[in-house]
């Protein structure tokens, strides 16, 4: 059978959406003799030990449907993380409010790393609020090099 890493993806997203979840990332190694796919799955509701465990199984009978049986390649299931990195409009939209960390290309002001609230995203922009001075930045999609949530620990005041 003839197939493309996009025909596997297009088949997961499928499945995905039924079970009321989206595919955040997907990796395919060594395509296509295929060593390892890794599958990252985002969902609005919890996911637990016991959701992965069924998602592997059935993804592992949708994925015979290619000839790709288990044994024969590397299965990985999961959530993409509390600091998910952000690489498409999808993923900067689903982290409005969140505080992120991210590189650009091209200097913005002769700054490279930027480290702020995700306030907003339209197609080809993101706008970030500094944490130091509360000022709004805009940045192109297209500069972006590197970008994840940035997880932060509240520290505790001391009396």
């Amino acid at each position: 059978m003839e197939y493309t890493e996009f025909d596997i993806e297009n088949s997961v997203i499928n499945f995905l959406s039924e079970e009321n979840m989206e595919l955040y990332d997907m990796k395919i190694v060594n395509f296509p003799s295929i060593d390892k796919i890794e599958i990252f799955v985002f969902s609005e509701e919890f996911i637990d030990y016991k959701i992965i465990e069924r998602l592997n199984y059935q993804l592992q009978r949708l994925l015979e449907d290619y000839n790709l049986f288990k044994g024969d390649y590397e299965l990985i299931i999961s959530t993409p993380g509390i600091e998910r990195v952000l690489k498409t409009e999808r993923h900067f939209k689903l982290a409005i409010g969140e505080s992120i960390k991210l590189k650009v290309f091209s200097s913005i002001n002769d700054i490279y790393t930027f480290e702020g609230e995700l306030i907003d995203i339209n197609s080809t922009q993101i706008v970030v609020v500094d944490e130091d001075s509360t000022k709004e930045i805009t940045i192109d999609l297209e500069n972006i090099k590197k970008a994840k949530i940035q997880y932060k620990k509240f520290k505790q005041k001391v009396k």
